[in-house]
């Protein structure tokens, strides 16, 4: 049993249950320890209106950052999140099927799988990349059209390396001016993100060479690094984006707009 064997099917259990552990501890922790305070008078407000302030909620952090670190907002959540790891995660086509083999409902997006490239087909991954030479160009024909141009597994890993870069380059510059926010497990998180999307673009392309022991190797590193992630997720930063931000933001809705109604 080599590394991506012990990946694909001994790993994933364990990854499962520590996950599942570690959200549990911190949804438990939100519960526990939640300081209940005096509920104010509830006014009336009109269910549009409370529509309407629910969007604005999510909305009005995306516009502030756009208008005070327009840096961030582009490299942090249209490089990094929006066009990159999202996608990549979800919808990528080697990503469905690898899903699909544990939970094989998850096969019903397969139409909306986003190819390796934009001329190469699905799962061209799964067999070496031919010489230049040898190649026949044609674009593929997927259900995202003429936006497979953009959306394919190439440009948004590109994207994804690009935006948790820079993120990282920044975190490294504030350290380095003292500010005591930024913490040391943030460099570990981002590091862990960026040797993900590394190897899984080597894996992807048969590199540094195209025998089969190399890609099995890469693609292990790859699987392996994921599953780190994932297991270590409620303990990462990363829980923020999955579960906090929104939690918060529909606890600041109810909070002022739905009870206060401010």
């Amino acid at each position: 049993m080599d590394l991506l064997d012990f990946a694909i099917y001994v790993a994933p259990p364990y990854v499962v249950g520590i996950f599942a552990f570690g959200a549990t501890y911190r949804l438990l922790k939100y519960l526990l320890f939640w300081k209940r305070a005096p509920r104010p008078e509830r006014r009336k407000r009109g269910a549009g209106h409370l529509a309407k302030e629910l969007v604005m909620t999510f909305l009005d952090p995306i516009i502030q950052s756009i208008k005070r670190k327009p840096h961030d907002f582009i490299t942090g959540l249209v490089m990094l999140h929006i066009l990159g790891v999202i996608p990549l995660i979800f919808l990528l086509s080697q990503h469905i099927a690898f899903f699909a083999y544990w939970f094989p409902p998850y096969a019903l997006l397969e139409p909306f799988a986003i190819p390796l490239s934009a001329t190469t087909g699905a799962l061209s991954a799964v067999s070496p990349i031919k010489p230049v030479s040898e190649m026949q160009w044609g674009f593929v024909n997927t259900i995202w059209g003429p936006l497979t141009i953009i959306l394919n597994g190439d440009v948004l890993a590109i994207l994804a390396i690009l935006g948790v870069s820079y993120k990282l380059g920044d975190k490294i510059v504030r350290r380095a001016q003292g500010l005591h926010h930024v913490r040391l497990g943030d460099f570990f998180d981002l590091t862990l993100l960026l040797l993900i999307l590394v190897f899984g673009f080597l894996a992807a392309h048969h590199l540094p060479s195209g025998d089969i022991v190399t890609y099995r190797l890469m693609l292990g590193i790859h699987i392996i690094l994921a599953e780190a992630l994932v297991a270590l997720l409620p303990f990462t930063k990363f829980w923020h984006f999955v579960f906090s931000f929104w939690f918060g933001k529909l606890h600041e809705w109810y909070d002022l707009k739905y009870t206060r109604g401010v």
